[in-house]
């Protein structure tokens, strides 16, 4: 008898557990615009090419830190969205993104890509040109952009970040 109500005992608690565990649990969000807002943390790089006043060009890799933080946006009025692009480091030297206003996005059922050519743009010191493009899967964001920066340099950044 005391067999039976152990039994009885050990299958009602199994029983609870898979039910808690149910594939409610398990259902996907589908992907909106507003899926992209959000804060991300990856890496950036990429080449920045430096001009002399002689027109001279140097070279220099960018130096990923795995902390670059960008930012995204969703204008609500428009569904464009704004990025606040990856601070991101060549040797000690700190360059920071550019805000980039009015991307247009498209949605499909698995991404977000967007596109803009030929932004104008400041980084909260000096003008910023050029384009950007990228993809948000998976709460994976990805940014390729480049830029002409004050008239002397010359950049060429992937970005790759998650949510965080």
């Amino acid at each position: 008898m005391k067999a039976n109500k152990y039994f009885l005992i050990v299958a009602a608690i199994a029983s609870l557990t898979f039910t808690a565990c149910s594939s409610d649990d398990d259902t996907v969000e589908p992907l909106t615009i507003n899926s992209i807002e959000g804060e991300y943390i990856g890496e950036a790089t990429g080449t920045l090419v430096t001009i002399s006043q002689t027109g001279e060009r140097q070279s220099h890799n960018v130096t990923p830190q795995g902390t670059e933080t960008a930012t995204v946006t969703v204008n609500a009025a428009d569904g464009t969205l704004v990025i606040n692009e990856p601070t991101f480091y060549v040797g000690k030297g700190a360059y920071l993104g550019a805000i980039v206003r009015k991307i247009p996005a498209v949605l499909t059922d698995e991404a977000i890509t967007f596109s803009l050519k030929d932004y104008s743009s400041m980084n909260g010191f000096y003008t910023v040109a050029g384009d950007i493009s990228g993809e948000y899967k998976d709460k994976k964001l990805i940014l390729d952009y480049t830029f002409l920066h004050a008239g002397q340099m010359i950049g060429t950044i992937h970005y790759e970040g998650i949510k965080r």
